[in-house]
């Protein structure tokens, strides 16, 4: 073996390793969506010929009803987090105050407490205390803060550590109140954490069933609870297109932020997504 193939061995095998990872990340995606196209009443792969009977029953209101619940509830906690992790964040980081310590680890517990654990936490936290009327849209929105709140104070304060030293310094010597400098100078700088913690939020609320698999009841389940609960009659061709269908709301809200926020400069650095 030459010296110039030696020298191109480690870029080959790397190449080889980053489609390996590759295709183990899609190959689930690309095999579900084909088998959502299975002409056959089984999930076959290869399918059996080519239909869109399970598409249509996807869209179905049966299967949309559950989509815009969780539409709706993953909105409104990705909102609601981050008019409450912006302060927060804030605080934290800017000053140092008795019990700052104590609030940090109740703010990123969540992260470190098992979804499941934190699901029978909250049923029994319901029910004990005389809430248990709350179970549904009520005590999901609480749960779903509470644990999208960890991703949303994270990355804010990171923008926040980020930012230019004494930025803010100069705005407020040449004048600028202190409501000014926040929204003309430090709001813009830190736009790109603010609505990554947003997305990020969105994705957990979206994806989450250990938690919702416990507080939601009938007739206000999200589309992970309804999918899980669709198991118990197997995998049919119909949970493929669902799935499919489940993945485009995360995906385009990625997209929309990526393209007039940029979050791909703050998780990446700068030119990251480009």
């Amino acid at each position: 073996m030459t010296g110039r193939a030696m020298s191109r061995l480690p870029w080959a095998v790397l190449r080889g390793l980053v489609g390996l990872i590759y295709v183990f990340m899609l190959g689930p995606i690309i095999i579900t969506a084909t088998v959502s196209f299975n002409a056959a009443n089984q999930s076959r792969f290869p399918p059996v010929g080519l239909s869109l009977h399970w598409w249509a029953e996807a869209l179905s209101p049966r299967w949309l009803q559950p989509l815009g619940f969780s539409v709706k509830l993953a909105l409104l906690a990705a909102i609601i987090t981050t008019l409450l992790g912006l302060p927060l964040a804030f605080g934290l980081t800017r000053y140092r105050f008795p019990g700052r310590e104590v609030l940090i680890a109740l703010s990123l517990g969540p992260l470190a407490l098992p979804a499941l654990v934190t699901g029978i936490g909250l049923l029994q936290l319901f029910q004990i205390s005389g809430f248990g009327f709350l179970l549904g849209f009520p005590a999901l929105l609480i749960a779903h803060v509470i644990i999208c709140l960890p991703f949303c104070v994270r990355t804010v304060a990171i923008g926040l550590q980020a930012m230019p030293a004494k930025v803010e310094q100069a705005a407020a010597s040449l004048g600028a109140r202190p409501r000014t400098v926040f929204l003309e100078v430090t709001l813009p700088l830190i736009k790109s954490g603010l609505f990554a913690g947003a997305s990020f939020a969105f994705i957990q609320s979206f994806t989450d069933y250990s938690i919702s698999l416990f507080l939601s009841r009938a007739g206000m389940q999200p589309i992970s609870v309804t999918i899980l609960s669709f198991l118990d009659y197997g995998f049919a061709p119909t949970l493929a297109a669902v799935a499919v269908i489940s993945m485009v709301a995360p995906l385009v809200l990625i997209f929309l932020v990526q393209h007039f926020f940029r979050i791909g400069d703050f998780v990446y650095g700068a030119g990251g997504g480009a």
